[in-house]
């Protein structure tokens, strides 16, 4: 694989201004004027208000009607950029079909006359890692304890045999891999690799189909080119 890219993830930005707090800022600010207005019309004759409490009073009606316009542009801004986001998105997916990728999953799928094929990285040497796999109803059908493995990032392939040495049906699988420092257990990811064979968009994302499952869009961690 060359000319490696890290991704790394894509993630939207939060606008802590976005949501309803416009609408009660509007109120807000309907309230302040009818507030206003009532003081006015029911001051003293005898004891008016003062001119310069008059003043402050429309100082902090000017200061919340601004306010109220930076909040309602702060989640303009918000909305422009959600949709920019989006079409960025969508359109690196759609370039990314050809190439290989490596993503964050622990589902993978056993084809025909082929092995299944992962990668996990630790951030520590482990003195063992155990490797659980469990076929689409959560039966376990393989595992194996590997001792003293060293700190990165580690390929593991399975030849698709049970314990029995009975080959399991092609489908999807799910790996669990246990990795423990000591008595310890520690972080793991596991990833798999291959090349992104189209792209499906969602309702709830875009997801690339790699090794004829769907992974999502922000779990590709590196784009390379496919080597023939």
């Amino acid at each position: 694989m060359g000319s490696v890219m890290n991704v790394n993830g894509i993630q939207s930005t939060t606008n802590p201004y976005a949501g309803n707090s416009a609408d009660r800022n509007a109120m807000g600010q309907q309230e302040f004027l009818q507030l206003l207005v009532a003081q006015m019309k029911n001051q003293d004759p005898i004891n008016p208000m003062d001119g310069t409490e008059f003043a402050s009073q429309l100082a902090q009606f000017n200061s919340v009607e601004q306010l109220i316009g930076v909040n309602s542009a702060l989640t303009d801004l918000q909305q422009s950029q959600n949709i920019m986001s989006a079409g960025l998105t969508n359109s690196m997916a759609a370039s990314l079909t050809g190439k290989e990728v490596k993503a964050l999953s622990n589902e993978f799928n056993l084809q025909e006359n082929s092995s299944l094929n992962f990668s996990f990285k630790i951030p520590k040497s482990a003195t063992e890692v155990e490797i659980v796999i469990r076929d689409e109803n959560g039966n376990q059908v393989f595992t194996e304890t590997m001792k003293g493995v060293q700190k990165g990032e580690h390929d593991y392939s399975w030849d698709g045999s049970n314990a029995n040495g009975d080959k399991m049906p092609n489908g999807k699988y799910t790996v669990e891999v246990r990795p423990m420092s000591g008595d310890s257990p520690m972080s793991v990811l596991t990833y798999t690799k291959g090349v992104a064979e189209r792209v499906k968009f969602t309702g709830s994302g875009v997801y690339l189909i790699v090794n004829g499952l769907e992974v999502a869009i922000g779990n590709v961690e590196e784009i390379g080119v496919k080597n023939d």
